[in-house]
């Protein structure tokens, strides 16, 4: 990812749309897919800024939330944050022990990376889980939707709900809960990602909107999220996943 995205998200992660009801939708699909740990021990695999760390130590009440991120560009702004529970690592070489945790979560990260270093980047969160212990992963759904938003990000690869959940399946994991997500607004997307491929712009939707948009959209991913606590969706712009680790 380049160097000024870890800037623009540490601006904006606590109010634009985007980041405000996916966080929704998280919630709603880890309502009824996690086991009912008191205190769980978490990590966050490609923690970033570490908005979500702190985020999910608040909405789970974790005992523990670490997180690891590849970049130094993402950990200047760890300090910003207050958390010192967070390292520079690869997904691939977690520095913890096996066993230790009770939920991993992956947002938005395993695109980034080859189809070798995804699969070792899954078989470390495995080794780290405890038995019975639950990964909630989400990725960017269908390679046909690239765009200028990818090139900026450094996307190597969007995912089908089938070829994440059977990536899944091979490295260990029984899939407890499968859904796209980001769907309501799929039809406004998709154009708008088509055409800034057909431009040739190379840059990020991580940006201020207007605040009426901002509304609107964050409005339609919170009825998106209510509804996904009951049903799961064909198709969307993210795909999402909670799988368990096998005892």
């Amino acid at each position: 990812m380049r160097e000024p995205e870890y800037r623009a998200m540490f601006e904006v992660e606590d109010r634009l749309w985007w980041y405000v009801g996916m966080r929704a939708i998280t919630s709603a699909i880890l309502e009824n897919s996690i086991n009912s740990t008191s205190n769980p021990r978490l990590l966050d695999v490609g923690c970033g800024t570490g908005f979500s760390v702190h985020w999910l130590r608040e909405q789970l009440g974790a005992q523990a939330a670490f997180g690891v991120d590849i970049s130094p560009n993402a950990a200047l702004f760890w300090r910003e944050r207050d958390l010192d529970t967070l390292a520079l690592a690869k997904g691939s070489a977690l520095p913890f022990c096996e066993g230790e945790f009770d939920l991993v979560t992956c947002f938005d990260v395993v695109y980034q990376l080859d189809d070798d270093e995804a699969a070792s980047t899954l078989s470390e969160i495995r080794r780290v889980l405890r038995p019975g212990g639950r990964l909630f992963i989400r990725e960017p759904a269908y390679n046909w939707m690239k765009g200028a938003h990818d090139i900026a990000v450094g996307t190597r690869k969007r995912y089908t709900l089938g070829g994440l959940t059977r990536m899944l399946s091979t490295e260990g994991f029984t899939i407890k809960r499968r859904t796209y997500a980001n769907t309501l607004l799929f039809g406004a997307a998709v154009p708008h990602r088509l055409l800034s491929r057909f431009r040739g712009a190379e840059t990020s939707d991580v940006r201020e909107v207007p605040p009426l948009m901002n509304r609107a959209m964050t409005s339609a991913l919170r009825v998106e999220a209510r509804l996904l606590r009951r049903i799961s969706f064909p198709f969307g712009l993210s795909v999402a996943a909670v799988a368990e680790k096998k005892k």
